[in-house]
C-alpha cells in the first residue's frame, strides 16, 4: 500500500519551469538534466514495486534531518520482517567501480550509492529506533536504466542490475508480510517526520524580466500561439483546455515568484497571450480570493 505519494520536487519544477522560458547555463542544464532523470528513474522503479504493494508499504522520497545531518532516500519499503532502503540510479552507459569512486569509462565522476547508502542508513535506523522499531534494515542500490553496465564490482554488493530486476521483485513478493495496525502507523508517523523540502536545493538564476512570458504546452514544452476556449500547440497538436492552461500558468508564476503579489496586471502580462484583461479578470475572480486595496489589489488561492 501507498501512504506517501511520490511527487516531482519544487527544484525539478523550477528548473522545468524556467528551462522553457530562458537558456540555462551549462552547469544549470547539466542539473536539471540529472535531477529528471533521476525522478523518472524513480517512478520506473515505482512501477516496479506495483505487484508486491498488497502487503508491504512504499514511502517514496523520505528526506530526514538529525542533528543538522541531512538524509534523502529514493525508496522506503516496509514489511513486517524487513525494511529495505532503496537507492535508485537512473545511470545510463557504461561504469566502472575504482574503491569508493564510480565512474563513467569516459572519465566523468558520477555518486555512488553505495556510499550515500552507507550514510545514510545509521540515520533512518535511528529515525526508526525512536519510533520504537527494530526491525532489520536492508539497504540496496537499485540500477534501473537497460543501458547501464557496471565493470568491476565485486559479487557480493548490495546491488540490483537491471536485468534482475523481475526476479529481485518476484522474491520480494514471495516473502509473507503482514500488516497491522502498528505498521501502518509508523509509516504515518515517518511520513510526518519526512522534510517538504530539500534544504541543499540548487536552483537556478532567473529574473522576471529575463523570462518570456506565455502560457507553455504541458507536453511539449511549446508555447501556445493565440487564445481560445481549446487551445492547441503548434508543435505537438495536442488541446488543452484555457481555463485549466491559465490556472496552470498562474501556479507556475506563484511558485517561481512567491514574493510578488498576484495583481490582475500581473497575472495578464505573464499570460502573454489573453487579449482582454476582462477574460483575466473573470478567472481569478472564479479561482482566486481578492484583497481589495485600490491599485495595490492582488489575488490570493481560494
Amino acid at each position: 500500500m501507498k501512504i506517501k505519494e511520490r511527487t516531482e520536487s519544487k527544484e525539478l519544477m523550477i528548473y522545468r519551469a524556467v528551462h522553457f522560458r530562458k537558456s540555462l547555463n551549462r552547469e544549470e542544464e547539466k542539473h536539471f538534466f540529472n535531477i529528471e532523470k533521476g525522478f523518472l528513474g524513480e517512478q520506473h522503479f515505482d512501477e516496479w514495486l506495483q505487484p508486491v504493494l498488497n502487503d508491504k508499504i512504499l514511502l517514496p522520497d523520505m528526506q530526514f534531518m538529525k542533528n543538522s545531518n541531512f538524509s534523502q532516500i529514493d525508496t522506503i519499503l516496509l514489511t513486517s520482517q524487513l525494511n529495505y532502503i532503496f537507492e535508485v540510479k537512473n545511470y545510463e552507459g557504461d561504469f566502472i567501480l575504482e574503491g569508493d569512486s564510480l565512474n563513467r569509462t569516459d572519465g566523468i565522476d558520477v555518486k555512488n550509492p553505495l556510499l550515500q547508502m552507507k550514510r545514510n542508513e545509521p540515520l533512518v535506523r535511528n529515525v526508526l529506533q525512536n519510533l520504537g522499531n527494530n526491525t532489520p534494515i536492508v539497504s540496496i542500490a537499485v540500477f534501473v536504466n537497460p543501458q547501464f553496465h557496471l565493470y568491476n564490482a565485486p559479487q557480493n554488493l548490495p546491488i540490483i542490475y537491471p536485468a534482475q530486476l523481475p526476479r529481485f521483485i518476484e522474491k520480494i513478493n514471495q516473502k509473507p508480510s503482514h500488516l497491522n495496525k502498528t505498521q501502518i502507523d509508523l509509516a504515518k508517523k515517518l511520513v510526518s517526520r519526512t522534510l517538504a523540502e530539500n534544504p541543499y536545493e540548487r536552483l537556478p538564476l532567473y529574473k522576471y524580466e529575463e523570462l518570456k512570458k506565455g502560457i507553455v504546452c504541458p507536453y511539449c514544452g511549446w508555447f501556445y500561439r493565440s487564445y481560445s476556449r481549446m487551445l492547441k500547440c503548434e508543435s505537438c497538436n495536442r488541446k488543452e483546455d484555457s481555463l485549466a492552461a491559465v490556472l496552470r500558468s498562474l501556479e507556475e508564476f506563484r511558485l517561481l515568484f512567491p514574493e510578488r503579489r498576484l495583481s490582475l496586471s500581473q497575472a495578464f502580462d505573464w499570460c502573454g497571450i489573453i487579449k482582454d484583461k476582462k477574460t483575466v479578470r473573470k478567472i481569478l475572480n472564479t479561482e482566486f480570493n481578492l484583497t481589495p486595496i485600490g491599485r495595490g489589489s492582488y489575488y490570493t488561492k481560494k
